[in-house]
């Protein structure tokens, strides 16, 4: 088979599966961390390995629903950091810190903290960037009025997640869950709307779509993901800080289009996100490894951002069929 037929195949796999370039790129990640440290993945370190990258990788998952309509949500960081704050100083000091009572709540705190955004987005029209904004300052900054000083959490069930559950690592769990929320709603029309608006909104609407409803669900299941990270990194910490917000919005935007998700949405998905998410990781962890200083890790996020969008770019589909990650 000619070399250039070759070629033009393995790109239409590419732009068919976005997740394989973040997939392909986090094998050979891992491959070099193992070489430079293979402790990080032995069975008593796996643990806390999958609970230090639980959180990264599920707000990267948050953030994609929201891109994939044609958005940013930047107030994923901020939800899950409030997450934590109202888990450790309202929930825990209320009583309610069981599963049962805490986690409607939150997956509901995370909800309502979405589909504002979408609603400001989709029925008042306001720029999905300013909206991300104001989104990330109002969060944070009622965050930090709940909580100004740092506080340590009692006792609670969020800690099996920073260990293990069972046999299960508890990192694993918290990573697993947004991943089936989402193949289960690949089974129906909600994720094809979701390609649809971010593909072509105008299409999308006379085809009988209601996009702003679609944006406002999308960013609501964002939401819902960001709660489910703040709880993993309320067993990681296992305290409450109000300063840890803007970091994670920040590597997630990042992983998110290292996945294969681009900003103007159309393609994509949580696969790519979560393989993103593990490819930042694997960087910071190879880094730490070689004794790099930590001042270079945002250099290192801003050239995998740039090679991101310039792979997406040069990915992009010819046509406007996706196959969702």
């Amino acid at each position: 088979m000619p070399r250039r037929e070759v070629l033009e195949r393995a790109l239409d796999l590419l732009r068919a599966h976005t997740f394989m370039f973040a997939l392909l790129f986090a094998v050979v990640l891992f491959i070099a961390n193992l070489i430079v440290q293979a402790s990080f993945v032995s069975s008593r370190s796996l643990p806390s390995t999958l609970a230090d990258l639980a959180p990264f990788a599920i707000v990267a998952m948050a953030t994609a629903p929201s891109v994939l309509v044609g958005g940013l949500d930047l107030s994923v960081g901020p939800v899950m950091n409030l997450t934590n704050i109202v888990m450790v100083s309202v929930l825990m000091a209320h009583g309610l810190g069981s599963p049962g009572a805490s986690i409607p709540m939150l997956l509901a705190l995370g909800a309502v903290c979405g589909a504002v955004s979408g609603m400001l987005i989709a029925y008042l029209r306001v720029p999905a960037i300013i909206t991300g904004l104001c989104a990330l300052f109002v969060i944070t900054g009622l965050g930090q009025a709940i909580l100004p000083n740092p506080q340590q959490a009692a006792a609670n069930w969020t800690a099996h997640l920073g260990a293990k559950i069972g046999p299960v690592p508890g990192g694993l769990i918290a990573i697993a869950v947004p991943l089936l929320i989402w193949f289960g709603l690949r089974r129906t029309a909600f994720v094809r709307t979701l390609y649809a608006v971010g593909g072509d909104a105008p299409a999308a609407f006379s085809a009988g779509v209601d996009v702003a409803l679609t944006r406002v669900l999308a960013y609501a299941l964002g939401g819902v993901f960001a709660a489910i990270a703040g709880l993993a990194l309320t067993g990681l910490i296992h305290e409450a800080d109000s300063t840890l917000g803007l970091q994670y919005t920040l590597t997630a935007i990042a992983a998110v289009s290292l996945g294969g998700t681009p900003v103007g949405g159309g393609r994509g998905g949580l696969l790519g996100a979560f393989f993103g998410a593990t490819c930042i990781y694997l960087i910071e962890n190879l880094l730490s490894g070689l004794n790099v200083s930590a001042q270079w890790l945002d250099v290192v996020y801003g050239v995998v951002l740039i090679v991101a969008v310039i792979l997406s770019s040069q990915l992009r589909p010819r046509r406007r069929v996706e196959v969702p990650a």
